[in-house]
């Protein structure tokens, strides 16, 4: 299906890979239905894109890929919102604010989005009995994870899907 976008144009999405946010995402309720849109261009950020509203999207990355030390445990009842059967289910990203000068880079840690690509439900969690930080420095990760790709290893991450500019 194709969706229209304020960032990119117009953009060819799979239907299968549409997200639903039950409870949309924290600041942005009335918008349930987004999409995760990858470029090669910006790798290692993805964009949560909402399908309701061409001039929501977020940039997110998928915050194992890049900082493959990050560990939480999921709440009992997320788990049953969200459908899970597996950690095989499960993609987390988490938002990313990209400032003027991008090497101020920061990732929310504490309030990672949690994805069931089975399903396509998703939910944006704050974790408690955990030191991350809403604003933790990520450039200098991205730019290992850039330099790491660009000498032979593999490029995008499967869960999100390649979507290409129509």
């Amino acid at each position: 299906m194709q969706i229209d976008t304020l960032r990119f144009g117009s953009v060819d999405v799979d239907e299968n890979k549409v997200i639903f946010f039950n409870d949309g995402v924290p600041g942005l309720e009335q918008y349930r239905k987004y999409a995760l849109l990858q470029f090669e261009e910006s790798y290692p950020i993805v964009w949560l894109q909402s399908m309701e509203d061409t001039g929501i999207c977020l940039p997110v990355l998928d915050t194992f890929s890049v900082l493959p030390d990050y560990v939480f445990d999921i709440d009992d009842m997320d788990v049953k919102t969200l459908k899970l059967t597996g950690p095989d289910d499960l993609h987390v990203v988490s938002v990313v604010v990209i400032p003027e000068d991008i090497q101020g880079m920061t990732v929310n840690l504490a309030a990672p989005i949690l994805i069931n690509t089975v399903t396509g439900n998703a939910k944006q969690v704050v974790l408690t009995g955990t030191e991350y930080n809403v604003r933790a420095p990520v450039f200098q990760e991205i730019c290992n994870v850039v330099a790491t790709n660009s000498v032979g290893g593999e490029e995008g991450d499967g869960d999100a899907g390649s979507f290409k500019k129509a």
